[in-house]
């Protein structure tokens, strides 16, 4: 349909967009930094088809270089295109004045310059510029822009620099003749079906501020909002505008409707609520908080007084937005189910030093996150392997173990209010988690493989009783299946604990409940993982009525049928016999069972080790 040149293909946004113009009959070439990067962005997308045949083309530059530093035979490419999508700029409210400069009103400027060109050469169909909706330039005021600039000088450089670039563009098309759309988008958080928000900036900041206990006033209360837009939805929004035959001269606002959209307070309490924290107090005037983030004292607090910015009080001009909505079938409402996702998705990354996981894509389960890795097979030749952790350990403990199963598609799990998984509400704490695993077995078209280490080898088992039709095998490495020590019975002491753990205290506890053989044992990025995982307040809560509830008795009752014998041939249990702590209860016995020369976490220190002994019973 066309051929189309984007910007930040392998930004947040960016490689949404690219997937979803993938998806269409276009031809689109990307200004990438990295070749690198874009390899690492092309699987994370599932775009390598798109790539390899053709469809989506790299260009190494620069957009603050002149003539984007591309080389010739680059640049001639790029000026046959029909549509030019400017999507490029970092997401840091702090850059300073020359780096703001460069990122922003350079690129602008260089831009320009190549539609000037393909407008001159061959007709541009149309440019799409990708701003924020705090721009204050509309269709109206552009051509008359001297009090708002004026305005602009109090502002910080990177709101300055961005709102400029968008007045710069806005004059040189109205200048050049060709047409231009303005998408004004709101607080970008993660897709609606997923929540995955890399994105850190914007309401990040807020749920890093409530997880250190500085929401107790929620800045704007009931009379402010946050306009907020999925990232799926967004790239749906580019990609019908790049579709638009006969496009107009427009500005689009991309957010929901403030009617439809919680207040600070809702979203403070909301926010609260899954990072499992007591809900705020009440509200603080954005203009009184700014000015004490403004002073040093406020300064330590880490919060960026920019950040207020985008927390507003006012409406904006929908109109245009929902004629290409309704227009091209939309969606546009953030989804109130995946937002419990978006928050602990962030609440992750904020905390973890390495959210990366190559090879996996993050996913979801009904009311699980995951990662995933397929492998295209017959469905019932090679059925999916689901991997569930235990405590102090998720999903990503365990890409270990699934790295030795190269031949099957795996799906790793994080238990609720655990890694990234919202945490499940209930009264009851093993029902919760019981419930959450089998929807998300039950969201899986054909039976699976179920591995479960420790606390996870307990709630596999009970799923095992609870949908047996939807597991083909049941796989329990060193599962917890009697009363934990009485030293976690209160929940209030074990989590005020786990909040000042240090990594040698981290280790002198794994050795000392044998987890780890040795210190030499513990792989020092297991260690790094849980002591960033204590960091979160919903994981350290979770954490600790978890060991409180393996203290009950109550939680480790099974039916009978558990050991009938045709259920027995489908499950079989590693053991660790260095394990001074659980032991297999006698019942277990009967089932398939191989005594390993192995302590309680075997699964994370020998992974090779265990994923040979696994699959002799897989």
């Amino acid at each position: 349909m066309a051929h189309i040149f984007i910007t930040g293909g392998t930004g947040f946004i960016g490689m949404h967009a690219l997937r979803q113009l993938s998806r269409e009959e276009h031809t689109v070439t990307v200004l990438v930094r990295s070749q690198q990067k874009w390899e690492r962005m092309c699987r994370q997308m599932g775009l390598e088809t798109a790539w390899h045949t053709g469809k989506l083309t790299p260009v190494i530059g620069d957009l603050s270089i002149p003539a984007l530093g591309l080389n010739p035979s680059d640049r001639k490419r790029v000026e046959t295109a029909d549509v030019v999508i400017h999507a490029g700029g970092p997401m840091d409210i702090l850059l300073g004045e020359e780096e703001a400069r460069a990122a922003f009103l350079q690129a602008a400027e260089e831009m320009l310059t190549l539609a000037t060109h393909i407008h001159a050469s061959k007709g541009l169909r149309h440019f799409i510029h990708l701003v924020g909706f705090k721009s204050p330039f509309n269709d109206h005021n552009w051509n008359a822009p001297e009090p708002v600039i004026a305005q602009l000088e109090q502002a910080p450089p990177y709101e300055r620099m961005k709102f400029l670039a968008d007045l710069h563009i806005r004059q040189g098309a109205h200048r050049e003749g060709f047409p231009l759309s303005v998408i004004h988008l709101s607080v970008v958080i993660g897709d609606s079906e997923h929540g995955d928000t890399p994105q850190t900036g914007g309401l990040g900041i807020l749920v890093a501020s409530t997880a250190r206990k500085l929401m107790g006033l929620v800045p704007g209360g009931k009379s402010h909002w946050l306009p907020l837009v999925h990232v799926d939805h967004a790239a749906e929004f580019i990609s019908a505008l790049a579709k638009e035959p006969r496009p107009v001269n427009e500005t689009y606002y991309l957010m929901d409707e403030r009617q439809q959209s919680p207040t600070m307070i809702e979203l403070g309490t909301n926010m609260a609520k899954e990072l499992r924290l007591r809900k705020p107090l009440g509200s603080i005037s954005p203009a009184w908080l700014s000015k004490i983030l403004g002073t040093p004292l406020g300064r330590k607090l880490g919060i960026p007084k920019e950040s207020l910015d985008f927390i507003v009080d006012v409406d904006y001009p929908l109109d245009a937005t929902r004629r290409i909505h309704h227009k091209s079938g939309l969606s546009h409402a953030v989804n109130s189910s995946t937002f419990p996702f978006v928050i602990t998705d962030l609440d992750f990354r904020i905390i973890h030093s390495h959210a990366e996981t190559d090879g996996y894509v993050r996913s979801r389960r009904g009311p699980l996150a995951t990662l995933e890795r397929k492998v295209e097979k017959a469905r019932n030749e090679n059925p999916t392997i689901v991997f569930v952790h235990g405590t102090l350990s998720g999903a990503d403990c365990l890409i270990p173990l699934a790295e030795h199963f190269p031949e099957s598609s795996v799906c790793l799990v994080d238990l609720p209010g655990f890694g990234r998984s919202p945490y499940h509400h209930k009264e009851d704490a093993l029902e919760g988690h019981i419930e959450s695993l089998v929807q998300a077995i039950q969201a899986f078209e054909t039976p699976i493989r179920l591995v479960g280490h420790s606390f996870g080898g307990l709630l596999a088992a009970k799923v095992w009783e609870r949908v047996p039709e939807h597991i083909s095998s049941l796989h329990l490495l060193q599962p917890v299946l009697h009363t934990a020590p009485p030293r976690y019975r209160s929940a209030r002491i074990t989590e005020s604990v786990l909040g000042r753990l240090s990594e040698p205290g981290l280790q002198k506890q794994l050795l000392s409940q044998t987890c780890f053989e040795s210190l030499g044992d513990i792989p020092p990025t297991y260690v790094a993982y849980v002591l960033e995982e204590m960091r979160s307040p919903r994981v350290r809560k979770t954490t600790a009525e978890t060991l409180a509830m393996l203290t009950r008795s109550n939680s480790f009752q099974f039916a009978p049928q558990i050991y009938e014998a045709r259920s027995k041939e489908k499950v079989s249990i590693l053991w660790g016999v260095k394990d001074q702590i659980y032991k297999l209860p006698e019942p277990f016995r009967s089932f398939h069972t191989r005594d390993l020369p192995a302590a309680h976490h075997f699964p994370i220190s020998q992974p090779e080790r265990t994923a040979h002994w696994l699959k002799q019973h897989i």
